[in-house]
């Protein structure tokens, strides 16, 4: 491999895997981010988990089974499920280190109980959720409201996951992290690589805050108290339709799950995208931006805090969604990370089809990819690059 960088992304339908791999010395070291894809019952191709095992089963033949370090960049499905559904391949992984984002710590909520109440607005909803599935009704809700609840909401039961991932390694090798003023270095990983965490900020409330303390108290009352105790108030009113979802798609949402407020749902959603970790990675003077599923909240801070710059290598946000990166007017942060004449190479982990029914709501957003085509020495998409279950390389 010489000096050379290589970024393997792997098709696993609606959701990431990518192995950054290099020579340190005279060994071959690799680091994974991500492995998961879209929940169940999503439409089109997305959700169907086919994909893990032949992914699961390069990755061994790749890196040898060694991982010098593992990163899940936050707790939605489309970005953690395999290494839990390929465990029996994962067990035989040698791993040195496992990074996940502040937010996954055992004791967060305790360390940060201004948190809290969205935490059990999740935990009410949860209940809820579990009610309509022995009733029957989760089934007659649209594919993509259902895939909503699953990843922010049902998603809450699966400890069972994040356990996994955690013992994988001694705890002394796992990192729970947040936004750091100096780069992180990693022995296992040699010199010359630098890693640095640009988010999520260490209070998670900040991504929230908008909604106020009240909205999620009011949540959590609503879904954990009896029908008659439940309470709306002036800020929970008939929900707009955000920007990446149909107007017709938003009216059909809401109302079929009048019960489970559709502004709780979108708005738990948008937390948890903003706890993702937020990685500039260094290697062999080649710098990689990987920021999960980030959206406009996480990116206002990092641009207050001129932690942006110019990368040769950035894996959109979202999936390629309009709520993930802005790049429209003075939230535009992807002039911030472009290297200009084309310098820089863009990738798109996505699946089309899966969520949008309009050209303006599809991801990956239409505008965002003819101006990635217009200012990137290349773009690769996932789904065009390679078929489902297998990888590409890019080489830095």
């Amino acid at each position: 491999m010489a000096n050379d960088v290589r970024v393997r992304a792997y098709n696993v339908r609606f959701g990431d895997c990518i192995l950054v791999s290099f020579t340190s010395g005279s060994t071959d070291k690799h680091i994974l981010i991500d492995f998961g894809n879209a929940p169940g019952g999503v439409r089109s191709q997305g959700g169907i988990n086919d994909v893990f095992e032949p992914v699961a089963r390069d990755l061994a033949r790749v890196t040898g089974k060694r991982i010098a370090l593992l990163i899940m960049s936050h707790e939605h499905l489309d970005h953690m499920e395999g290494f839990f559904s390929q465990k029996a391949i994962f067990n035989e992984f040698e791993i040195g280190d496992v990074w996940m984002s502040a937010m996954s710590a055992p004791d967060y909520y305790q360390r940060f109980p201004q948190c809290e109440p969205e935490q059990r607005a999740r935990l009410a909803l949860h209940a809820t959720a579990l009610r309509w599935d022995r009733e029957g009704r989760f089934e007659r809700l649209p594919a993509a409201l259902r895939s909503l609840i699953a990843n922010n909401v049902l998603a809450v039961a699966n400890k069972d996951r994040i356990d996994y991932i955690r013992g994988l390694v001694p705890k002394s090798r796992i990192k729970y992290l947040s936004r750091r003023a100096r780069a992180i270095s990693v022995a296992s990983l040699g010199r010359g690589v630098k890693l640095e965490v640009l988010a999520p900020e260490k209070d998670a409330s900040v991504y929230y805050a908008n909604g106020g303390h009240r909205f999620w108290l009011d949540a959590t009352a609503r879904f954990g108290g009896s029908p008659e105790k439940r309470r709306r108030t002036a800020k929970n009113t008939t929900p707009r339709a955000p920007s990446h979802i149909a107007a017709d798609e938003f009216e059909l949402l809401r109302d079929e799950i009048a019960e489970l407020d559709l502004a709780d749902l979108l708005a738990i959603d948008k937390a948890a995208n903003n706890t993702s970790l937020v990685l500039r990675l260094t290697v062999n003077g080649k710098v990689m931006l990987f920021p999960g599923d980030a959206e406009g909240e996480s990116w206002a801070i990092m641009k207050q805090k001129n932690l942006l710059r110019p990368v040769d290598l950035l894996k959109l946000a979202h999936h390629g969604s309009i709520n993930g990166m802005p790049f429209r007017g003075t939230e535009d942060v992807l002039a911030q990370v472009l290297k200009p004449r084309k310098g820089t190479v863009a990738l798109v982990c996505t699946c089309r089809d899966v969520y949008g029914d309009t050209t303006d709501t599809a991801i990956p957003h239409h505008e965002l990819m003819d101006l990635l085509e217009d200012r990137c020495k290349a773009v690769h998409v996932t789904q065009d690059a390679a078929a489902f279950g297998l990888g590409f390389d890019i080489l830095l």
